[in-house]
Parts: C-alpha cells; sequence; structure tokens
C-alpha cells in the first residue's frame, strides 16, 4: 500500500509551494535530525514570535505551524521533504517528493504578481489596508500582520508561452521560485557540462544538450567519475529599484547509511556577505554586487553509490522589508507607532530557488548507496 500511494503521489503532485505571504518553507536552522548548517535559512520564519523555535515533532507531523500551537516538523520544510524522498524511495522503490519548487502570494486582495515590498498594501482587505494596520500586532489571526509579506512568485521555462506548454513544463519540474523578487535562474546538471558555459554564447544550448535541467534526473553512466557538474546562472530584477545579485549557492542533500537527513551549501559565484548593507532610516542601499552571476561547480565529495540531490539558490543583497521601506517613505512626523517598533523585522534579502536535479546511485554501485530502511514518512504539512 505504500508503495502505490508513492506511486500515486509522485504522479499527480510535481511541484510543492516553497514561498508565500505567510512564510518561506524552504529551511530552518538548527532542525532536530538534520545534519548540516545553513546560514540562510531564517527568512521570514512566522513561527519565531516570542524568538524561540517551536518544539520539534521528531518523525510525527507539525500542528498549528501558523498559530503558536503544537509542534515543528522537519517535514513542514521542502528541503526536508525532498530529503525524505531519497529515503523513501530506497525504502519503496519509489520517490514519491521528487518535487519542484514554486512561489505564490496568497494574498486576500486579488492582486497576483504584486509582490512589491513598496507598494505592498496587505494580505486581506480592509483588515489591513493601512500601513498602521500592517505594523499592529493585534491584526492578523493565525499569521500577525508584521509577519506577512508581499508573497513570492512562480517562473516557468517554457518552450513557449501556451497553456500546454506551461503545464509540460510543470509536469517536469522546470520551474523556479522567488521571494517577490524577478531574479531569473537556470540550472543545468550533467557529467561533461562545458567549463567555459558562462563565457561561451551558446552556455545554455550547449548545457541543455550535454545534461538536464532543474526539474531533471540525471542518470549515471560510465562517465560517472569525475561526479556531477551544475552550471548556474541568474539575472537581477530589472527593476532599478531592486537590487544587485549578491551569490548563487548549490544546495546538496542526501541520506547516509543510518538513514540520516545532510545538508551542505556551496557558494558557486559572487560575493561574501557583508559587502553590502543596507540603511534602516533612508533604505539606501551600501556596498555593490552584480547584475549577472554565473558559475559552473563539481561536486568534489560524489559518491557513486549515494543517490544525490541539488538546486541553487540566489540572494539578492540585503534589502529593506516592507515594513522599513513603507515607514522611510513618510516623513518622520507621519508615520505610525509601528515605525518604532523593533520587534518588527525591517530587513530582508530577496532571493529564488530553482527546481532540484536528482542524481541516482550509479548502476552497479555498492556500498554507500543504500539508506538504512525508516518508518513510513507522513504526509508534508504545507
Amino acid at each position: 500500500m505504500d508503495a502505490a500511494q508513492a506511486a500515486l503521489r509522485a504522479r499527480l503532485e510535481p511541484l510543492v509551494e516553497i514561498v508565500q505571504a505567510k512564510g518561506e518553507s524552504e529551511c530552518r536552522s538548527g532542525i532536530p535530525g538534520i545534519i548540516g548548517t545553513d546560514e540562510s535559512c531564517d527568512l521570514d520564519k512566522v513561527r519565531f514570535i516570542d524568538g524561540e523555535p517551536p518544539e520539534d515533532c521528531g518523525d510525527g507531523t507539525g500542528g498549528g505551524a501558523l498559530m503558536s500551537s503544537g509542534c515543528q516538523s522537519r517535514f513542514d520544510f521542502a528541503r526536508y521533504v525532498v530529503l525524505e524522498g531519497l529515503r523513501e524511495e530506497a525504502r519503496l522503490g519509489t520517490n514519491p517528493y521528487r518535487l519542484g519548487f514554486i512561489g505564490g502570494t496568497d494574498t486576500h486582495n486579488g492582486t497576483p504578481g504584486a509582490t512589491d515590498e513598496r507598494s505592498y498594501a496587505g494580505h486581506n482587505g480592509l483588515v489591513d489596508a493601512t500601513l498602521a494596520q500592517r505594523l499592529d500586532w493585534e491584526v492578523g489571526g493565525y499569521v500577525p500582520a508584521p509577519l506577512r509579506s508581499p508573497g513570492g512568485l512562480v517562473g516557468i521555462w517554457a518552450e513557449e508561452n501556451s497553456r500546454d506548454a506551461l503545464f509540460d513544463a510543470m509536469k517536469r519540474r522546470e520551474t523556479f521560485a522567488t521571494s517577490g523578487t524577478r531574479i531569473v535562474p537556470r540550472l543545468f546538471g550533467g557529467w561533461a557540462l562545458p567549463a567555459d558555459f558562462c563565457s561561451r554564447a551558446d552556455g545554455v544550448a550547449a548545457a541543455d544538450a550535454a545534461g538536464v535541467p532543474m526539474g531533471g534526473i540525471l542518470r549515471s553512466g560510465p562517465e560517472t567519475r569525475g561526479g556531477p557538474t551544475f552550471a548556474v546562472s541568474a539575472r537581477r530584477d530589472p527593476d532599478p529599484a531592486a537590487g544587485d545579485l549578491q551569490r548563487i549557492q548549490i544546495v546538496k542533500g542526501w541520506v547516509d547509511d543510518a538513514g540520516r537527513l545532510h545538508q551542505q551549501v556551496e557558494d558557486v559565484a559572487g560575493f561574501p556577505p557583508g559587502r553590502a548593507g543596507v540603511d534602516r532610516e533612508s533604505c539606501a542601499r551600501t556596498g555593490s554586487g552584480a547584475p549577472m552571476l554565473c558559475g559552473v561547480w563539481r561536486d568534489p565529495a560524489y559518491d557513486p553509490a549515494r543517490p544525490a540531490v541539488y538546486y541553487a539558490r540566489i540572494l539578492e543583497n540585503p534589502s529593506c522589508r516592507w515594513t522599513a521601506a513603507q515607514c522611510a517613505a513618510l516623513p518622520p512626523r507621519e508615520r505610525p507607532a509601528g515605525c518604532a517598533d523593533d520587534s518588527i523585522p525591517w530587513r530582508t534579502q530577496e532571493r529564488a530557488w530553482t527546481s532540484a536535479i536528482w542524481v541516482p546511485a550509479a548502476p552497479g554501485s555498492t556500498g554507500a548507496g543504500s539508506a538504512a530502511p525508516s518508518a513510513p514518512s507522513p504526509a508534508p504539512r504545507g
């Protein structure tokens, strides 16, 4: 029955929402049961209302995730569900969580795509239509108004702008998500991608011919000895008011022999944190970034006997969150009291996530490739 349900889920659910107006659910720093660190896991975490993470659910499922009640599970986060899919595939022969990433707004104002921090008009009609209401902790229900955001966007790499082509691209998971910015990323994986991908005019065509794009499965073969290579590029949001790009990262995940989930984050292009910043009072940016970044990275620790999953995350330079941007746009005397509330987050770092590329174990490989059998995983809760 588990195998049948896994196959059904794999067929019907190719995508998962990784970000929306009520927060981002890529990952969480310090969550029990995950080996490896990630300094950039704390974008718009609405459950950190009192400064402390909620109780961990262990192998159970989360509950009350947006109401500060119940526990929080690793399965509440897209990255760890995707990693859990590797463990389930070892157990069942089918990966039920081979999921591409998308984003959405999920506001209730009938304004899809309105994700600019400066013009964010609230989440729920007249309830938070004014800046004073949006900065009021008492307005909100299950997510306090100051912790909501304009939400995210979904990007699709389709052959053409037609209904059939868009749905085909979503089915093959050739999608990416952003936190609301209009960054445009590309990711390819292969065994013999061109090392000069970033400098050649036909780099995308060459990578597409030699590998697979985001959302794909990179099958192993005799050429796997050097490990898989990933070519990734990103263009910044073309809006002149948007920020430059800070860096591109490759996120790798795998399961060890004991069934434990591992994460690893590698910077492959760009600049270190601290090179750029933003002033809270004026929202003026300092430092510099890049309008476009590109990198080629080969996994030096590739083990052909161990399945792994890889995706790219692109970070903009830090910028003012809507809470600070809209306060800064008003004369000091006209700012509502909430503008002086230091408990409201004021800074953000916009980003984009590509869908992953899965690398199964090489045929005939032995040793470290099979995870220890585990109990059935609960269905992830969005």
